[in-house]
Formats: C-alpha cells, structure tokens, sequence
C-alpha cells in the first residue's frame, strides 16, 4: 500500500514524480476533484458490502443448517480450516509483495473471492457453537458501532490518520495478551482483554475511515488504486470488532 503525507511541503513535487502520466493513480486528498473521491470511496464500500454480505450470510447458514454443521464439525470439515488459515497467510503477504497484481483485474477480483471464502469458512465455525440470539446481538451490535463510529470518523476534524504506529503497538500488546489468557483461567481477564480488543478495532475503524475518505485535517491518504487493501482492512476491522463482542456476550466460554 501506497500512502501520502499530506504535511510535506513539497506536495507538487512528490505527485509529478508519482503521477507524471497517469490520471487514475490519484492520490485521495482535500483537493482531489469531488466525483474520483466519490467513485473511490463508493467501490471500497461496495466491496466492503459484499464480502460482510456473504461472510454473514454463510454463518447464519452454519447456525440454522443441520447437514452444513455436520459437515463442519467433520474430518473433512475441520481438515479445511488449515488450508484456509495458510491461504489467508499467503494473501495476506501477496498484498504487499504483489500489489501490484491485486491492483489490476482480474487480479483483484481473484484476491477478494479467495480471501472472503476462506475468512468466511473459518467464521463459520462461530456460527456452529454461538446461539442464534448471540449471533443477531452481536451482529446488530457491529453494525451499530460500524455506523456510528464512521459518522464519526467522517465528521470529526481531529486526525487519526497518524496515530497508526500507536494503533500497531496495541495491537501487538493485545496478541501477545491472547497468547497467555487461555492459561489464566481468570475469567475477568478474559473479560477485560475482550473489552480492550473492542476498544482497539473501535480505533482502527476510525482510522481506516478516514483513510479512505481522506480530506481535510488528514496527514495520512489512500492512493484511489488502493481500494482492495482498503476494503480489506476495513473488512478486518470489523470481523475482528464483532468476535470481540460476541467473546463478551459469550462470557469467552
């Protein structure tokens, strides 16, 4: 992913070395014309859209579908889980490594099928062991937050765009925390590293929002051919947003 910093001076200078003969590389900035923002900003939600469509879609279906749990909980079914996670692994580093390959179709629309079919697979399994009025709770709940903080993040004038290193730091702390949280059996640790995992993927919406949307008082921007790794990110965001709830009402158990 390619950013820009929207505080370096020599702005003009930066954007004829970035962009000397290519009008779609556009750097989404306060003075990128309203419809490349907005064609921008609609196709990273679309995407968005779609993947949360068919990743909510296929745990509904592995909580109401007898045969589908079945298989799930199988031999086969559990032996699929570790490709998944490697395929995910392998996209994960292709983002950065072969971007340009996830720029370009069909390149991106390979990427996005392959990466929303084994993160949904893998989600699947909450939906095998979490009851149904978990599941809408939690769901309706992402979905509020989601709706809220982007408002927010959309509004705001304060800047997040450059507080990612602190955004990684805390995330870091918090994997590490999962690491040892399931040899405490303390059930109010539990309860608080779910309660600050809320918290933290609360702040990288904010952040990818504002990322995307870009505008005034950003520091930090989305190139406008960066519309799966932002999708992606946000996508993220909020699947790791709505585990974190579901642990809390859940009670980790």
């Amino acid at each position: 992913m390619q950013k820009y910093n929207a505080i370096d001076g020599n702005q003009s200078v930066i954007q004829a070395h970035l962009i000397p003969q290519n009008p779609e590389f556009t750097i989404i900035t306060a003075d990128t014309p309203q419809p490349t923002r907005q064609k921008f900003i609609t196709r990273v939600y679309s995407i968005l859209w779609a993947q949360l469509v068919v990743t909510s879609i296929f745990i509904g279906c592995c909580n109401q579908i007898q045969p589908l749990q079945t298989f799930m909980i199988s031999g086969w079914g559990s032996t699929l889980v570790f490709p998944c996670i490697m395929l995910m692994c392998a996209l994960s580093c292709m983002i950065y490594c072969q971007h340009d390959i996830v720029k370009t179709c069909p390149g991106s629309g390979i990427y996005l099928t392959l990466f929303t079919g084994a993160s949904s697979y893998i989600l699947g399994y909450v939906g095998v062991v979490t009851s149904s009025e978990t599941l809408l709770l939690a769901g309706l709940s992402t979905l509020g937050i989601f709706s809220g903080l982007s408002l927010y993040a959309v509004q705001t004038k304060y800047d997040y765009t450059d507080k990612g290193g602190y955004l990684l730091a805390l995330l870091l702390g918090l994997v590490i925390c999962g690491l040892f949280i399931p040899f405490t059996n303390l059930p109010i640790l539990s309860i608080m590293y779910s309660g600050a995992g809320s918290i933290i993927f609360s702040f990288y919406i904010v952040y990818d929002t504002q990322l995307i949307v870009g505008g005034n008082h950003r520091s930090i921007m989305f190139h406008i051919d960066d519309y799966v790794f932002a999708s992606v990110s946000l996508y993220l965001d909020i699947i790791n947003l709505f585990l974190m709830l579901l642990d809390l009402m859940n009670g980790r158990s």
